[in-house]
């Protein structure tokens, strides 16, 4: 094991223990837990305000990793909130958000050009604007029964601002090849 993958692991097991509690409160909300559903219902309406951080770390501040930095902090926020628009505790294969929107277009009898610009402005958004791209995909995805890998999404939500913007590329392709 070289250094980098033993750097990294720590991270990933935070990020996969997040998402493994997201989950098992969709569960528990299907199973009929009130208090799980009221959560999840809170953790929704963090998306429509400028409260996703104060609100959602009521919700699940005690599921996050100690001493994440804010701009972490707000990801994995963010990936909690989008979880509750779409909470199935179904897990479904881990691929990209791309390659979730592809099946969406796929699934599309009309409006495929609109997804495509909505797409397409997703992958031009810097951090600031991914909760609102964001949100409008995962709403869209919904309303077809898909959704997207939230551990995948955490983690690809991670590296987006990186100078490469492999992220990026690796979505694009998922979704338009």
């Amino acid at each position: 094991m070289n250094t980098e993958t033993a750097t990294q692991t720590p991270e990933k097991s935070s990020e996969a223990a997040f998402v493994g509690h997201l989950y098992g409160l969709a569960q528990r909300a299907e199973g009929g837990d009130g208090a799980a559903r009221a959560q999840l219902a809170r953790l929704r309406r963090t998306l429509t305000g400028r409260t996703l951080t104060y609100n959602g770390l009521s919700e699940v501040g005690d599921q996050l990793p100690p001493d994440l930095p804010d701009p972490a902090l707000d990801t994995y926020l963010l990936v909690a909130a989008l979880f509750a628009l779409n909470d199935s505790a179904a897990r479904p294969p881990n691929e990209s958000f791309g390659a979730t929107l592809k099946k969406l277009r796929k699934a599309l009898s009309a409006g495929a050009e609109s997804l495509d610009r909505r797409f397409g402005a997703l992958l031009d958004a810097d951090a600031e604007e991914l909760p609102y791209r964001l949100r409008q995909l995962t709403q869209q995805l919904a309303s077809r029964n898909l959704a997207p890998n939230y551990y995948r999404l955490l983690e690809d939500l991670l590296k987006w601002d990186l100078p490469s913007r492999a992220i990026q590329r690796k979505w694009a392709r998922d979704y338009w090849t």
